[in-house]
């Protein structure tokens, strides 16, 4: 009998903005170099149609946000489960697939809905989750933890993706505000797990459609020129908001959370839950 392969239950979405199609191209270059042997691929758009190789295109129509995106892709996807990435999201080294058929038999047997494989804080959280089944780099999110689910690249249940998505037309960022106020994660059973490996590799390339310095440098390094007059980089000083809005969210007590942020807004630190009211 031949040995079950679990990524053959798994496909690797990517969601795009038709405004990025610089960054698309590579994203894309970039997954056919270090995961050529991957999970069959979707890139899931507006109405852009470009020819990449091992990449299924699915158009959402003209006015499709994150969210339609997502659900018409879910439509076409056949696997129970699906690895949900961003655009930037670039991968700058190679994947290793018998680690992630380790983890998706994992997920499988364990029955486990969400599992986060991206880790860009300081920290996950003040509240540290314990290792799940004694392994350390695997974290059982807490019942209580903010953004518990969120945008970070993960491995999801197709369903429960669908169910979490619902059926509105949305943006990213309202994505994850409504997540606010469902924390309740891991307490009859345990099903949100984050895995703090980075098993994809990923480098987070871009923020407020500019490439982060050290995104920029680093991909310089690796023969990737990204030209001004393509997309520029953050200047220094939004640079540092970021950086510092990162190291508020992950090292950061609960209590001191709106305290800090009072002074993020005064430094012009962007934060999510400013924009969505906006």
């Amino acid at each position: 009998m031949t040995e079950k392969n679990y990524l053959d239950d798994v496909s690797v979405l990517i969601i795009g903005f038709d405004g990025y199609k610089d960054v698309w191209d590579h994203d894309i270059e970039l997954l056919n170099k270090y995961w050529p042997n991957r999970p069959k691929t979707y890139l899931a758009n507006s109405i852009l149609n470009p020819n990449y190789e091992n990449v299924e295109i699915i158009n959402a129509g003209p006015d499709s946000e994150w969210s339609k995106k997502v659900q018409v892709a879910l439509n076409r996807i056949e696997t129970p489960y699906v690895m949900l990435l961003l655009e930037d999201f670039y991968i700058t080294d190679y994947v290793d697939n018998q680690q992630l058929e380790s983890v998706m038999k994992m997920i499988e047997t364990d029955g486990i809905k969400f599992y986060q494989i991206l880790v860009q804080l300081v920290k996950q959280s003040w509240e540290k989750g314990k290792p799940y089944k004694g392994n350390k780099r695997i974290i059982i999110i807490p019942s209580n933890k903010k953004y518990g689910i969120n945008l970070q690249a993960a491995i999801w249940n197709k369903e429960f993706l669908r169910q979490t998505v619902g059926t509105g037309n949305y943006n990213a960022w309202e994505f994850e505000v409504n997540q606010l106020g469902t924390e309740d994660y891991n307490k009859e059973k345990i099903e949100y797990l984050i895995d703090t490996r980075n098993l994809l590799n990923i480098t987070h390339a871009v923020v407020q459609s500019k490439y982060l310095r050290s995104a920029k440098k680093k991909l310089k390094t690796m023969g990737i020129e990204i030209p001004e007059s393509e997309r520029a980089q953050l200047s220094k000083s939004d640079n540092f908001r970021y950086v510092l809005k990162l190291f508020m969210y992950s090292a950061t007590p609960k209590l001191l959370v709106k305290p800090f942020k009072s002074v993020g807004r005064l430094l012009n630190v962007d934060f999510v839950t400013d924009r969505v009211k906006k």
